[in-house]
């Protein structure tokens, strides 16, 4: 018998996704130490573009269960393709995204897992404890991060989904729809919403946490989630569950009539944060913040670390468009 034939099916398949932007990859070698036996479950990095960092690579190859798909889409960047190609190709029952530069404990995957034989109608996410700036450390360490990390913001559904695979293919998967690609979507709060819609039982994990290392984009705000907020809204008091633009398009299907004329403006207005975009992005954030702990503005007034971030992205992001 082949070893193909005898191979085991796991039972979690990790999904993380990027579009040539991340320059940490802690990610991959946490979930590469988990207590889980590898043969148990998957990691899949899916990448919008045609190559990956060799970084990236490196650290998957260090793991049998680890696999790259790259997918040669063109710009803009939409991680909702990426999600869903990830999705078709799992082939554990129960999918696990996380964001994609979060740090776990070694039992992560098999907490969740355990969580999951309560009901099949389960769907869990896991409160993102997030790095102070002014207590930021290189490198990342799991030690330091259980002692200064909080929650920040209580609802932040792009921490970490849990979900069985068939209630993803059931709302059609992530929303591919124009409206939320670019680097800043809500597409994590739109497929919270549909899963609610469909009647699964949501809940947050009370004691399963992740941690968060600081970087300079962190909580951003972007007026890209503006229209998208709008149109989760409106699924929501619809009680729709299917994405517009999904995994199978023979579903496919328009949003109402007196939403095109908002959102054909938005992204008229929006930016295209090609991969070029993001970079000059993260360039100019680290050009406006001086020794990690205050930046400079136009007057020369000294900006504060709570007001570090949005300060330089904002600034950033003018000089990107």
């Amino acid at each position: 018998m082949s070893s193909k034939q005898t191979q085991k099916k796991p039972k979690v398949s990790v999904i993380m996704v990027d579009g040539s932007f991340r320059e940490a990859f802690h990610a991959i070698d946490f979930f590469g130490r988990q207590n889980m036996p590898r043969e148990d479950y998957e990691l899949i990095w899916v990448e919008y573009f045609d190559k990956v960092n060799p970084e990236i690579a490196r650290r998957v190859a260090a793991h049998p269960n680890f696999r790259i798909i790259c997918l040669g889409l063109p710009d803009p960047y939409h991680s909702s393709y990426c999600f869903n190609r990830g999705i078709l190709e799992a082939k554990a029952d129960l999918i696990v995204i996380p964001d994609g530069d979060i740090v776990v404990e070694e039992d992560f995957l098999a907490r969740v897992y355990q969580d999951h034989q309560q009901s099949e109608r389960l769907v869990e996410y896991f409160h993102r404890h997030n790095e102070p700036e002014d207590q930021h450390r290189e490198p990342v360490d799991l030690e330091h991060l259980r002692k200064v990390c909080t929650i920040t913001n209580p609802a932040n559904h792009g921490g970490c989904l849990s979900v069985r695979k068939k209630w993803l293919l059931e709302i059609n998967g992530y929303d591919q729809h124009p409206i939320f690609s670019t680097g800043f979507h809500a597409n994590d709060k739109d497929v919270y919403a549909r899963l609610n819609n469909l009647g699964l039982l949501v809940r947050w994990s009370p004691d399963v946490k992740l941690f968060h290392p600081w970087h300079v984009t962190t909580s951003a705000w972007s007026p890209h989630y503006a229209p998208q907020t709008q149109l989760i809204h409106y699924r929501g008091i619809s009680q729709l569950t299917r994405a517009f633009r999904g995994i199978d398009p023979s579903t496919d299907y328009d949003p109402p009539a007196r939403f095109t004329e908002g959102i054909e403006y938005a992204l008229s207005t929006q930016l295209s944060l090609s991969r070029r975009a993001l970079r000059k992005i993260k360039r100019a954030c680290s050009r406006l913040i001086s020794g990690g702990n205050a930046a400079v503005s136009s007057n020369a007034k000294v900006i504060g670390p709570a007001s570090t971030t949005n300060a330089a992205v904002n600034s950033a992001q003018k000089k990107a468009a």
